[in-house]
């Protein structure tokens, strides 16, 4: 389920670009009965739905496959989460993990101009510690993509982000900026404005008090 993106979004599909996958150099893909992996369904971080993003690695591939395990940064990580094994010194014949070497990372303040906004998650696994690689219809069923597949990222449109998705207090008819962590900020005029907030309420979660926030957000990357 999306942490920072609620179900709420007006867009064309012309504004969204499917075309790099989530980079995975820094992740924890095979952690799960020992420590926490990363892009685990129950938890949240970098591998969320609505993360501003910033190209990390934008080299187009040659007209000829050319990729190994060993020349994109991660990819050994992906191959280990498909077998469970490492297979680098294997004399046997493997499959190798499909993934897309055009990546994108989480944008921070100031440092890169970022592409846009996540669409979907990128999950390893679910809420059991189960592989989502072995079962796609709940991966479609979350909104997901697996690590290494290709996330949509919007360029430019209207969505519905929660609290969780900023950084300090936001309202309306403030003009956002990147801040770090591929989260939003009141734009304080040091950075692009790359959106506004344009409405705002409340949402109640049931059977707990209280209620969380949740802001309409117009963005144009």
């Amino acid at each position: 389920m999306a942490k920072r993106l609620l179900p709420y979004r007006d867009y064309s599909e012309h504004d969204v670009v499917n075309l790099f996958s989530l980079d995975v150099t820094d992740a924890a893909l095979t952690a799960y009965g020992k420590d926490l992996p990363d892009f685990l369904e129950a938890a949240s971080g970098a591998w969320d739905s609505g993360v501003v993003v910033s190209v990390e690695a934008g080299e187009l591939p040659g007209d000829l496959p050319d990729v190994s395990a060993t020349t994109i940064a991660g990819t050994d990580k992906l191959q280990k989460y498909m077998t469970g094994a490492d297979l680098s010194n294997a004399y046997v014949g493997f499959n190798v993990y499909p993934s897309n070497g055009m990546t994108v990372r989480p944008a921070d303040a100031g440092t890169s101009r970022p592409l846009g906004i996540t669409l979907r998650e990128t999950l390893a696994y679910d809420e059991n510690g189960e592989k989502m690689l072995y079962y796609k219809q709940k991966l479609d069923e979350a909104f997901a993509v697996l690590p290494g597949h290709s996330v949509p990222v919007l360029t430019r449109g209207t969505i519905l982000l929660a609290a969780t998705a900023f950084s300090g207090d936001i309202a309306i008819g403030d003009d956002l900026e990147v801040a770090n962590g591929g989260k939003l900020a009141v734009a304080a005029g040091t950075n692009p404005v790359i959106g506004k907030v344009i409405a705002e309420g409340k949402e109640v979660k049931k059977g707990a008090a209280g209620a969380v926030s949740k802001y309409l957000c117009q963005l144009s990357f």
